[in-house]
């Protein structure tokens, strides 16, 4: 498998000399070793010109018989269709390493990937993200192609977790605060945590845009139930939704795997105990695994004493 090319090894270089990459970065874009980045820089330093790949490489071998059974198992299990998933899940379940760019060639010759345009070119990945779980959530009402129903989650920021969530009639300010309670109620009796701010938009859902003759406005049911609850409501920027990102991705998720799953939890629980690119693309970190990693040292605390209560 040809990790590297010399298109690659040139913008890799570049990008690291120029400081806007570091190796550690640069390795994990492309899969490989942080120590053989290191070694082209090395060599673009000593000679002044990019290193190029020797054109005499190993023939490609197709999988083994044994390999070929373990994708398929773990196909049918994951319910994964892109080789970086599926990959990192293999690797974590059965402790087998297989070539991503080999697996993607399987995939795509079976159907079940697709090539995407807009991921052939080299994409800067940014991550935005809180330190700790609980510090920040975001929520946000989507109306389903599949079903129907309104759907509404709050995840956590730093963690990915669906925390809560559900399938509803209607987009309103009662389930909102049913959710927010939800929450709340999950993150004290699982975690020993407390919810300590919200991230909405503007929908009249969780805030009243109009103000009066006079010039002010009045809050919202929803932003004075937040207050009683102490929790700081953050409002995404109008026409801005990448502000409140991770919710739109995690609709998309829901649009593309829901109807694989008989319920709204079943789905959720696949959710979160499933490998999570926007964690890690290379270690296949969960939302379950990181809610824990991730808590506020008096979150760990509490829950070390609840096991002498």
């Amino acid at each position: 498998m040809v990790k590297l090319n010399n298109k690659r090894i040139k913008w890799a270089v570049k990008k690291v000399v120029s400081k806007e990459f570091s190796t550690k970065e640069v390795s994990e874009i492309y899969s490989v070793s942080q120590r053989r980045i290191q070694m082209l820089v090395k060599k673009y330093k000593l000679t002044g010109n990019y290193p190029i790949m020797i054109k005499e490489r190993r023939p490609q071998i197709s999988f083994s018989d044994k390999q070929i059974e373990i994708i398929e198992q773990e196909l049918n299990n994951s319910h994964y269709r892109n080789a970086v998933h599926l990959r990192l899940h293999i690797k974590k379940k059965r402790g087998i390493e297989i070539p991503k760019n080999k697996l993607h060639r399987y995939l795509l010759e079976k159907g079940i990937a697709k090539t995407d345009k807009k991921k052939q070119k080299q994409r800067k990945y940014c991550r935005y993200e809180r330190d700790h779980s609980f510090s920040l959530g975001h929520m946000d009402w989507h109306e389903s192609k599949i079903n129907g129903k309104w759907v509404i989650i709050w995840i956590d920021d730093a963690s990915r977790n669906v925390i809560a969530g559900g399938e509803f009639d209607n987009a309103n300010t009662e389930n909102s605060l049913l959710i927010v309670n939800e929450a709340m109620i999950t993150a004290e009796e699982r975690y020993s945590a407390v919810l300590r701010e919200l991230n909405t938009d503007r929908g009249t859902q969780f805030y009243n845009s109009k103000f009066n003759d006079n010039g002010t406005r009045q809050k919202s049911e929803f932003e004075i139930e937040l207050e009683k609850r102490g929790i700081k409501h953050i409002l995404s920027r109008r026409n801005h939704p990448q502000t409140n990102g991770k919710n739109e991705r995690w609709f998309r998720t829901y649009e593309e795997n829901r109807g694989k799953f008989k319920s709204f939890d079943e789905f959720v629980k696949w959710y979160n105990n499933g490998i999570h690119l926007g964690l890690s693309r290379t270690e296949g970190i969960t939302p379950n695994e990181a809610v824990y990693h991730k808590l506020l040292p008096e979150s760990i605390l509490g829950l070390f004493w609840r096991r002498f209560d």
